[in-house]
């Protein structure tokens, strides 16, 4: 009988876990290493689209980061995710003008959810 590498076992697990989590199939961004703000929370219309937004930090640290799905699980371009974002945490967390970190920027594979690095 072949063994297979405990590193394998635990990447295999890992995989089938978050799969699982996420609601079959719809990948979702690691958040993980963020600390959700409760209070930053909201489901908004704009164009006709509905979108939940979500935001995260590092605390005592810049920058913002908005979650951005849109509902149901669409994909979305960049522009879209952006134009979201900026509009939602202006007035929630910014007191100086708002400096886009697009290195932060990450989506899902189907671009359906959009992590987007915002500072202020």
């Amino acid at each position: 009988m072949k063994k297979i590498p405990l590193i394998s076992l635990a990447a295999l697990l890992v995989a089938v876990i978050t799969g699982c989590a996420t609601g079959g199939g719809v990948a979702s961004i690691d958040t993980s290493r963020l600390s959700w703000v409760k209070e930053n929370q909201a489901q908004i219309t704009k164009n006709g689209a509905t979108y939940s937004l979500d935001t995260y930090i590092v605390p005592f640290q810049q920058p913002y980061y908005v979650l951005v799905r849109q509902n149901p699980n669409k994909s979305m371009e960049l522009s879209e995710a952006v134009s979201v974002a900026t509009e939602y945490i202006k007035p929630r967390g910014c007191t100086a003008p708002i400096s886009r970190r697009t290195d932060l920027d990450r989506s899902n594979p189907s671009k359906s959810q959009w992590l987007i690095g915002i500072e202020c």
